[in-house]
């Protein structure tokens, strides 16, 4: 079962991109070829304590890994936005890569709390679909298709596992496990559950692409639209 749902979530890796580049033409409004161009804003995401010293470094690593990158920020980087000396992020974590898992660790498991409550708080479907996205919009972008290409690549074989176990468990399984139990229900027909959650997670990571800054009825327009597309269908009754 294990090995079953790392594949699923690989699946969900792999489309994703061509699922992205379709949602992309039917807005018509994005090329694709620039999604590397776009700078992400660095507001962070979690709500750490500034009393602790390892949460000042956390917080600015998260900050900084979400705007620039892995590969473009440095221990000297995250020591100046913290306002200490290098050597002193030392004394929290070995190294810029032990760092960065520890703040993508976090990330995931912020969203896996969100998710889980989100869809708890409703018993069908579409209101869980809902209640989910509007979680994820209100959320700073996970963006797992680009970490996949950009940041995960540099990291030792054990810490891309770990954050790929991480991801898989904390994002897409919760979406997954509320497709299967809207079939178990009788809500929607018997097909791939880690199809459809892996449609409805790239719809919602492509949203922050297309519209910017806090346009939340234009993200809303979008996201009830594709609910209605994933369990109505495109033709006409």
């Amino acid at each position: 079962m294990a090995e079953k749902t790392r594949r699923d979530f690989w699946l969900y890796l792999k489309l994703s991109l061509r699922w992205r580049r379709l949602f992309y033409n039917y807005l018509g409004i994005f090329n694709y070829q620039t999604l590397g161009k776009f700078t992400l804003t660095e507001a962070p995401l979690s709500k750490l304590s500034t009393c602790s010293g390892r949460s000042r470094v956390i917080d600015a690593a998260e900050r900084l890994f979400r705007a620039r990158g892995y590969s473009n920020v440095t221990m000297r980087d995250i020591a100046s936005y913290v306002g200490i000396r290098q050597a002193s992020l030392y004394y929290h974590f070995e190294s810029k890569e032990h760092l960065y898992v520890a703040v993508t660790e976090l990330e995931f498991e912020h969203h896996h709390k969100g998710l889980q409550n989100a869809i708890e708080q409703q018993d069908n479907l579409r209101a869980q679909l809902n209640c989910a996205a509007n979680w994820f919009l209100s959320q700073p972008p996970v963006h797992l298709l680009s970490m996949l290409h950009t940041d995960m690549p540099c990291l030792s074989e054990e810490n891309l596992k770990k954050l790929s176990a991480s991801s898989r468990r904390c994002i897409f399984i919760p979406v997954q496990q509320m497709f299967e139990v809207a079939q178990q229900k009788g809500e929607i027909r018997s097909c791939r559950a880690n199809v459809l959650a892996g449609f409805f997670l790239s719809v919602m990571e492509s949203i922050p692409m297309v519209i910017s800054g806090s346009e939340v009825e234009a993200k809303q327009v979008i996201v009830n639209e594709m609910i209605d597309v994933l369990l109505d269908g495109l033709t006409p009754k």
